[in-house]
């Protein structure tokens, strides 16, 4: 089972997203843009675990007394060259760092563990398909919100798309 941890974004930040982008989903339809419902913040992709294995690391690491962890969501970016991800991003409360690090402690899908002096929190707009090149999108906004769960989640890909399921949560 593909298991990743995310951050959860306020309901606030994520209409405040949902409501800048409806213009920009129907101007670049060939994007392959996240639902709503699946705006996070991703803090360690695992891959192929066992969720109760993980769930239980999880509970030891004593995530909750990181939580909440603050944000302000004000820079639009992409990764890949070509880029193959659009996303948003901003600062973070020096929490969601040092969950980042805890996290890490975490094997993932092949027993590796670490990563995180990489960690770049963002939140995932849309992919760019192959073949396709990615449109210059400005933000000038500040989105300003508190994380204040996370969760272990699963991934499941089907030709519609990416469905995500919530395993365990850390409030």
């Amino acid at each position: 089972m593909r298991l990743f941890v995310a951050l959860e974004l306020s309901s606030d930040t994520i209409d405040f997203i949902e409501e800048w982008r409806k213009p920009l989903i129907r101007k670049y339809s060939d994007l392959r843009w996240t639902g709503g419902e699946q705006l996070h913040v991703t803090l360690r992709f695992l891959g192929d675990r066992n969720p109760d294995q993980v769930a239980g690391e999880m509970r030891n690491l004593c995530l909750e007394e990181l939580l909440p962890i603050e944000y302000t969501i004000s820079r639009i970016g992409q990764f890949g060259n070509p880029p193959s991800v659009l996303w948003l991003s901003g600062s973070f409360s020096s929490e969601v760092f040092s969950m980042a690090q805890r996290l890490d402690s975490i094997p993932d899908g092949e027993g590796k563990t670490g990563g995180s002096r990489h960690f770049n929190p963002h939140v995932t707009l849309a992919r760019i398909r192959r073949g396709s090149s990615c449109p210059n999108i400005t933000f000038s906004r500040q989105i300003a919100g508190v994380g204040s769960a996370i969760h272990l989640m699963s991934s499941n890909l089907t030709p519609d798309g990416s469905i995500y399921t919530t395993l365990f949560s850390v409030e």
